[in-house]
């Protein structure tokens, strides 16, 4: 999904553990795939709203 400006911040879990933050994030697609071509083991996003911390979205790992 795409915002306006940097609207989500994404947090990035290996099954309980989270191995990586985003804290500005203007596309949700294209931060999966900058966390893919790095290498790092994830198996599902969160995906908040920035500016309010609300809950947007759950991302599993198809991979």
């Amino acid at each position: 999904m795409k915002g306006k400006k940097n609207d989500f911040s994404m947090s990035f879990y290996d099954n309980d553990e989270r191995t990586m933050f985003l804290g500005f994030v203007h596309n949700t697609e294209k931060a999966i795939e900058w966390v893919n071509q790095k290498g790092i083991q994830w198996t599902h996003t969160m995906v908040y709203d920035r500016r309010t911390r609300a809950k947007v979205d759950r991302i599993k790992n198809e991979k």
